[in-house]
């Protein structure tokens, strides 16, 4: 599917941006501030995704996303938590990247909406005492799954004869056309 491929690519570029020891990343989950957290945490979360689909099988989603790096709590004497704008300008560096692999994302499209520091007013759990800041995205993401369909010139040849020669005349790609075709044609090639 492609949003997970979408998020395992984001996700590569980020560790490969950083050493692997230096930051964890994951997809968003308030667990996370269930446990101490030793090194910074990237969280990966969709935020909306708006789908158009075709008849022929194609998908294109508008997607917007956010990352939210949770820093560690640190000591009460000196927490660094400047350190989060350096790490929000590389992972800006990858997330912004067009050097991936993947033809189904949409290179030109991904940009940075907005940025901010996460504050939680309302609730009173662990999720206050961390500093979180936050990064939204938005992105195109296009699927094709176009079926290939392919015109089987038989020459007279009967379904058996084709079989023998190779062809899977039972899939549903193949359409067989009945006219013969003029010239030579060398039938014993191997497909």
């Amino acid at each position: 599917m492609i949003l997970k491929e979408f998020y395992n690519e984001k996700k590569n570029a980020i560790e490969t941006e950083f050493n692997s020891d230096a930051l964890t990343v994951n997809l968003y989950s308030d667990a996370v501030f269930k446990t101490s957290i030793e090194k910074p945490v990237v969280m990966f979360k969709y935020d909306n995704i708006s789908w158009e689909t075709s008849s022929e099988k194609n998908y294109k989603a508008d997607v917007s996303f956010c990352l939210y790096v949770v820093m560690p709590i640190g000591s009460t004497l000196s927490p660094n938590y400047e350190e989060v704008f350096e790490i929000a300008q590389r992972i800006d560096k990858s997330i912004l990247s067009v050097n991936n692999n993947n033809t189904l994302i949409d290179t030109n499209s991904t940009f940075k909406v907005k940025e901010k520091q996460y504050t939680n007013e309302y609730d009173y759990w662990s999720k206050n005492d961390y500093f979180i800041w936050e990064i939204a995205y938005k992105t195109t993401l296009i699927e094709n799954s176009l079926k290939k369909k392919y015109i089987l010139f038989n020459n007279g040849l009967s379904y058996e004869e084709l079989e023998e020669l190779g062809y899977n005349l039972t899939s549903d790609i193949i359409e067989i056309n009945p006219n013969q075709v003029e010239g030579n044609v060398d039938l014993s090639a191997n497909i």
